[in-house]
């Protein structure tokens, strides 16, 4: 069955029923706010619902929980009838989007429904300042639901099948539009305006503008009153109105200071002075309030509700403000979560409370990290404290578990101004208003101004170090002494340090203050995966403790972008402690796809979980990559075509002259390259999938050669491979040509021709099986480029003396679905063809598949395909061993249960997609989402070794 275009009574009838005032329908995964009892339930969903009654939102529709995880809110639903004045309403949306906690956002009338985005650009800013209301969609009663509007869709947004929509997620999701971003970039323009106009000293103007961010969030919470203002400055009732005051500046951040303590609003006294006596403040402040947006519609100040805006937030304003910009790192708030909930499971929590443990960040930067954990220690004592709210007294203490250290000063400066805003979070207005030394000091005392290195051989973090989060420094240097003091111990014990990465010496060193029972989440690059140099520093890491996962985030495009640039990365996640012979590892491989672009959270398959033996995961250097692109069939091929002799072998025995192109230098070194220089070459981008095109050759200009090869190299005949995965070749045997080093030429005696020929139609004849070997070796594809591949790859192909690889039917699959989908799946993710549905010939091709293999073990009484049925969002096929006939007239029944067998609930952060099989006497049914991605022909190939141990398992 095909779902087709549905009426709104159809498909959007709980929405309507709201506006109607029927009464909440019974949907499942629709919280209800009144009467909600947190009896049982996980911290973080509590959390929301709170969240929700403060925003007056009448329920919450959450995606599906399991096995008592926290099930994630897609979107907040309000009642029309509680507030029907538009202009209010677009007030309440302007302060959910600076929230950012929820992407949708329903306001459900009796004749029509209207949809807001939260994670997006801000809809409600009007060119006069004034919100406006302004859905993005609004379905009217009676009207036509398209098909693509999966949004009205309760099962889909239950399930989470919504957001493998594109044109969902381009609709309603963009992280470099929402709220978190845009703060960002906005923040960062008024800092270069601010610079530009040299108003002030660069230390004091970052500070007045911290202190501005800080004052802004307090003064709209309504913990500073219009009467702060006037004992500061006769007749203020607003910051601004003190900001370009200096002595009434002065006044307000001494009366602050002595209020909240923690020396976040001193002055030191060259500030002082300088705000006394200069003549710029009155300008810095008109150019601070007057700031517009980058439309020039809003000012800074009335696009975003302070109040509402997370504090994590204001920690990442960190890399606008540090002394070197340039080295400073985003991590999306959404990572910090995730590693956060892995690491510090609630149950861990009660052992690290129950002692004396702390929580470590050893490169703390603005303490994004330390906001979370902080956040998630208060939301642990609530949990275990009946949610009653923990006062000051309470506070303070927690605030004394977490501990950073960094070296650059005005880091720390800026991670105790987070962690100090944490606590004010977790304090209602008026506790902090009555509230005296609010702020206990924390530089110096945990939090750390310091190489780590230093910190850690000097004891400065005293208490027991009971887990260690972070994003430690990725550089090839050593830039302190204390670096260079570790470096040496390193090598003198374990030999030398892949690239010298500093990040590597941080996860190093940070494993070893682990106390017993400790955890340890850091980023990592990833070549501490996918660089073969870092086999020796992983398999030493391996075997000191005890890795528990490896989360693997290379397919995540932009997640740390930063100008051209865009580093990526993995988690590693290990514990104190020595891992059995036996145990084993996660390797979860993270996706791109709409959710994790907009840094709303992160999915993941269950074809892209796997467990590995510790043993593997140190010695192999295939396991890493296999799993990117498959899995164990991927592994098992590589492993089988490595056995083979190489094409480099092969050169190598017949004396041919082989290697790249020529290098062109820069002023100063050339080599002698008169065989070279004016000669015939051909550009790179004439060899492609059609072979050498020599229409438009050019000449090889008089610049300097760095390294010129030698004229053997460019003397015909010659084979020559682009550095490419598509293995782009062709044969010339004209007259001399050079080419570059993005080409390998293999040069051979005039009458070895033959050779070269044949080598030219094996790689056409076994293309598919070379392109996918090359994806699943190549230390360059992926991970340092999007389809360049390096010379060494093509080197080592495989190219046995009797051209025959000799694959089976199921290794040609497992090479062709590389090729045909992996490939693309990882550098797009959700927009790879690969996540379309799976049409209809896909589908058939998945059950031949699928079927022939169980027949090689069950051909007495054959498998055989079934009708099948589609939901929102998911197919479910079925399948008998001999004679059958499926009865779906109670597939309603199972649609109700749809999000429960689709989707695992791991935590707020992430969601683990369920494949689900069922066996019913002789039928087995796969209960799969409706994307390609599930129903390819290698996935039929797993999906048939699953069901195969489970009828084992079964007795079958």
């Amino acid at each position: 069955m095909t779902l087709k275009a549905a009426s709104d009574r159809e498909a959007a009838d709980w929405l309507f029923s709201i506006g109607e005032q029927r009464g909440l329908p019974m949907v499942e995964g629709l919280v209800a706010v009144d009467g909600y009892d947190h009896s049982g339930r996980p911290p973080e969903e509590v959390a929301i619902m709170e969240k929700a009654r403060s925003y007056s939102a009448r329920a919450v529709f959450f995606e599906a929980e399991r096995h008592g995880r926290a099930a994630v809110a897609q979107a907040f639903i309000f009642d029309a009838g509680d507030e029907p004045d538009d202009a209010r309403f677009a007030e309440l949306h302007k302060r959910l989007w600076s929230w950012g906690g929820v992407p949708l956002v329903y306001r459900a009338a009796p004749a029509s429904i209207q949809l807001f985005r939260c994670a997006h650009e801000p809809d409600f800013a009007g060119p006069d300042g004034v919100p406006v209301c302004r859905p993005i969609r609004t379905l009217v009663m009676g009207a036509k639901i398209a098909e693509r509007d999966v949004w009205w869709d309760a099962a889909r947004i239950r399930n989470g099948t919504i957001w493998d929509d594109p044109d969902a997620c381009t609709l309603m999701l963009s992280a470099q539009k929402a709220a978190h971003r845009t703060l960002m970039e906005e923040v960062r323009a008024l800092a270069k305006q601010l610079s530009d106009r040299r108003l002030l000293s660069p230390g004091l103007r970052r500070r007045l503008l911290i202190l501005s961010l800080l004052i802004a969030y307090l003064e709209e919470r309504s913990v500073l009153l219009p009467a702060d203002f006037a004992n500061a400055r006769t007749g203020a009732t607003r910051f601004f109105e003190v900001l370009g005051d200096g002595k009434a500046l002065i006044a307000l951040l001494e009366a602050l200071e002595e209020r909240f303590n923690g020396h976040v609003f001193k002055l030191t006294e060259e500030e002082r002075a300088a705000l006394a006596n200069g003549t710029e403040l009155a300008n810095y402040a008109r150019l601070v309030e007057g700031y517009e947006d980058s439309t020039g519609q809003l000012s800074l100040w009335r696009l975003y509700s302070f109040r509402d805006l997370p504090v994590e937030l204001i920690s990442n304003i960190y890399q606008l403000f540090v002394k070197d910009a340039a080295s400073s790192i985003y991590t999306p708030p959404a990572l910090v979560r995730l590693m956060l909930e892995e690491a510090l499971s609630w149950e861990r929590l009660d052992r690290l409370m129950a002692g004396d443990g702390v929580i470590l960040d050893p490169a703390c930067g603005s303490g994004v990290f330390l906001v979370e954990a902080y956040r998630r220690l208060v939301l642990h004592w609530r949990w275990r404290n009946d949610w009653s709210r923990p006062g000051v007294d309470e506070l303070r203490p927690l605030l004394q578990r977490v501990h950073g250290i960094d070296l650059e000063e005005g880091a720390v400066e800026l991670a105790a101004f987070s962690l100090c805003l944490s606590l004010c979070d977790a304090l209602q207005p008026e506790e902090i208003r009555s509230s005296v030394k609010l702020f206990p000091p924390l530089a110096g005392t945990t939090l750390h101004h310091s190489c780590f290195f230093d910190a850690k051989s000097a004891g400065l973090v005293q208490a027991p170090v009971a887990a260690i989060v972070g994003n430690p420094p990725f550089e090839s240097s050593l830039p302190t002494v204390g670096a260079k003091r570790s470096y040496a111990s390193y090598t003198k014990t374990h030999g030398a340090l892949a690239d010298k990465q500093l990040a590597y010496l941080f996860l190093h060193e940070a494993m070893a203050m682990l106390a017993p029972d400790g955890v340890l989440a850091m980023v990592e690059p990833s070549g501490f995966l996918y660089n073969q140099n870092a086999l020796t520093f992983r398999k030493a890491f391996f075997g000191r403790g005890k890795v528990r996962e490896i989360l693997d985030f290379v397919s995540v495009r932009g997640l740390f972008k930063k100008g051209e640039a865009d580093p990526k990365i993995v988690v590693v996640i290990a514990e104190a402690g020595k891992s059995a012979p036996d145990s084993r590892l996660l390797h979860a491989v993270f996706r791109r796809n709409g959710r994790a672009t907009a840094e709303q959270g992160f999915d993941i398959d269950y074809y892209d979980l796997y467990w590995l033996r510790n043993s593997d995961a140190e010695q192999s250097s295939d396991v890493w990559r296999a799993n990117l692109l498959g899995g164990s069939r991927v592994r098992d091929l590589v492993e089988r075509l490595r056995a083979y002799p190489t094409l480099k072998d092969y050169a190598a025995k017949q004396n041919w002259d082989f290697g790249e192109g020529f290098i062109a230098g820069l002023s100063g070194e050339s080599a002698p390259a008169d065989h070279v220089v004016g000669k015939p070459l051909l550009p790179t981008s004439a060899l492609s999938e059609d072979g050498l095109d020599v229409q438009f050759l050019e000449t090889v200009p008089d610049r300097p050669i760095k390294r010129p090869k030698t004229d053997r190299r460019f003397t015909p005949p010659f084979l020559l491979i682009k550095e490419n995965e598509d293995l782009h070749h062709g044969v010339w045997t004209g007259h001399y040509l050079t080419y570059k080093h993005r080409i390998v030429g293999f040069a051979a005696k005039p009458g070895d021709l033959p050779k070269l020929t044949a080598i030219e139609k094996w790689l056409r004849r076994e293309s598919t099986a070379l392109r996918a070997y090359v994806a699943a070796v190549s230390a360059s594809l992926f991970v340092q480029r999007a389809t360049a591949i390096l010379g060494a790859d093509i080197f080592a192909l495989p190219y046995p003396e009797d051209e025959d690889l000799d694959l089976s039917e199921n290794e040609r699959i497992v090479a062709e679905d590389i090729v045909k989908h992996q490939r693309d799946f990882i550098r797009l993710g959700t927009t790879a063809p690969v996540m379309r549905i799976a049409p209809p010939d896909a589908l058939a091709a998945f059950d031949q598949v699928f079927t022939r293999q169980l027949n090689a073990v069950y051909s007495r009484n054959p498998l055989r395909a079934l009708d099948c049925q589609q939901w929102s969002g998911a197919i479910c096929r079925a399948y008998v061993f001999g004679e059958g006939k499926v009865d779906w007239s109670s597939a309603d029944e199972l649609r109700s249960r749809l999000d429960t067998l689709l989707h695992d609930r791991r935590g707020s952060g992430l969601t683990v997609t369920r494949i689900t099989r069922l066996y019913d006497k002789g039928f087995v049914f796969l209960l799969k989402p409706d994307r390609h991605r599930f129903w390819t022909r290698s996935i039929a190939l797993r999906d048939a070794d699953d069901v195969l141990a489970d009828l084992r398992e079964q007795g079958f």
